[in-house]
């Protein structure tokens, strides 16, 4: 149950902290940082840009939630293992799926890396899941 324990712990840090990297590029960094982003001709678009980010902020809420609600979860693993399956379930949905979505849209092939990511979160969340449940 520690290991569940620390991944809540590990997994809410890392989503706070990209909360706070994403609230700072968006309120600091401007819309054309997120232009940046898009796949052309939309990136010489800044209304494309500013409505990217305008969406943008909601997935950057919603992460944070995700990351103060693990660290509450944190304190009582097993009495809270519905929040891994939450996060699990976000990490497949909006985050691998919709990163193959936008690579296949032309976004770029960065987000390989990003789907990565989301499968690590995914797959130690229900290993440490099953191997709490099991002690």
């Amino acid at each position: 149950m520690n290991k569940l324990k620390w991944w809540f712990r590990i997994v809410g840090v890392f989503y706070l902290l990209l909360t706070l990297m994403n609230l700072y590029g968006l309120f600091f960094g401007g819309s054309q940082m997120f232009a940046d982003i898009l796949p052309a001709p939309m990136n010489a678009d800044p209304l494309a840009g500013q409505a990217f980010a305008d969406a943008w902020l909601v997935f950057v809420f919603e992460m944070g939630v995700l990351g103060i609600m693990a660290l509450v979860a944190a304190q009582a693993p097993l009495q809270n293992k519905i929040m891994v399956w939450v996060i699990v379930l976000a990490e497949l949905f909006r985050g691998i799926v919709a990163d193959a979505i936008w690579i296949a849209r032309g976004f770029s092939a960065s987000y390989y890396a990003f789907i990565v990511i989301h499968l690590i979160v995914i797959l130690t969340g229900v290993y440490f899941l099953r191997k709490a449940q099991s002690e």
